[in-house]
């Protein structure tokens, strides 16, 4: 008979000093939908070790361009490339901008859509 052993890592302690009322906030809101703040930043660190990014998007306001500019900068290239964007890809950059959407999701959906069109 063989016994396994299954050793658990020590956790160590992160502090995050934040205004009393943004941790209320947000406690309230991550308990709405079923976690707690300590679950959300290890979420969040397991992402960025995973993706080596910082999981989610990071604006400036020293960004010399609105993000609607960068769109049609976006747009502007393909277009020089002899590529259109259709009214979707459009959608998914406002999505993306806007972060109702990851890059990610967006590939993955692309990737199925493919896929699919592919099958047929």
């Amino acid at each position: 008979m063989s016994t396994t052993t299954i050793t658990k890592k020590p956790n160590n302690l992160i502090q995050v000093r934040v205004p009393a009322d943004l941790k209320e906030r947000t406690a309230k809101l991550f308990e709405k939908l079923g976690t707690n703040t300590s679950d959300v930043i290890r979420l969040m660190l397991m992402r960025a070790d995973e993706t080596k990014s910082i999981p989610f998007p990071i604006r400036s306001d020293a960004y010399p361009i609105s993000a609607n500019e960068r769109i049609e900068e976006v747009k502007a290239n393909f277009a020089l490339e002899g590529m259109e964007l259709t009214n979707q890809n459009i959608k998914d950059l406002q999505d993306i901008e806007l972060a109702r959407t990851t890059t990610e999701a967006v590939r993955q959906r692309i990737l199925k859509e493919i896929k699919e069109r592919h099958n047929k």
